[in-house]
């Protein structure tokens, strides 16, 4: 690579400012990414209601066991919280949201439920949110760079962030890039690997 090789893409400073096409299409993927982030939790409020729908008093909701995690979230236990919690002080945060909140509610009891489970799961989406922008780009790169190896007829293996498997590239991996962590090619006989996220154990960051 030569020192004036990047002039094939940059002529002028005014390469580097990105358009308002660009950037309205920017947040317009933005949005449509946090509503998807949210379908999960707007569901799991949905079956919360239609179980709890099904009892006439608040405080008969500690006999329904399978929603016990729901009623601590609705207490405003974070999942990280309920980790460090006994069996003991769970059931006191959920007898301590019953009284406090849930009653008072009276025969609006089972929306006053769903209203706090959701602030509660709001507060894991906006930790999910807040690398959002960079999830997206990283997503975009890893798009082009794939286009770019099977335009040029160039196998590849991709790191799956779930199974920890290197799995070899096809063109049926439409969504690929949502859960790829790693890419690997070869150019010229040259191994080539790209890593997302990967924690330096020197300096202890993600690079």
């Amino acid at each position: 690579m030569t020192n004036f090789d990047y002039k094939k893409h940059l002529s002028s400073w005014e390469s580097l400012v990105t358009s308002y096409e660009q950037t309205r299409a920017g947040f317009i993927s933005l949005a449509l990414e946090k509503n998807r982030k949210a379908t999960p939790f707007v569901e799991e409020a949905k079956a919360l209601k239609c179980i709890a729908s099904t009892i006439e008093s608040p405080i008969e909701l500690i006999n329904i066991t399978q929603i016990k995690s729901a009623l601590l979230t609705a207490s405003g236990v974070s999942d990280k919280a309920k980790k460090y919690l006994t069996e003991n002080d769970k059931n006191e945060a959920i007898k301590g949201l019953i009284e406090n909140f849930l009653e008072p509610a009276a025969k609006d009891f089972v929306d006053e439920l769903v209203y706090r489970f959701l602030l509660t799961r709001g507060d894991s989406l906006g930790g999910i949110i807040r690398n959002l922008g960079g999830v997206l780009g990283e997503r975009k790169m890893t798009r082009m760079l794939i286009a770019t190896l099977s335009i040029q007829g160039i196998s590849y293996c991709y790191l799956h962030s779930k199974s920890k498997e290197w799995i070899v590239g096809s063109q049926d991996d439409s969504d690929v890039e949502i859960f790829l962590k790693g890419l690997s090619w070869n150019k010229s006989n040259q191994a080539r690997t790209l890593i997302y996220n990967l924690t330096v154990p020197i300096v202890k960051k993600n690079d």
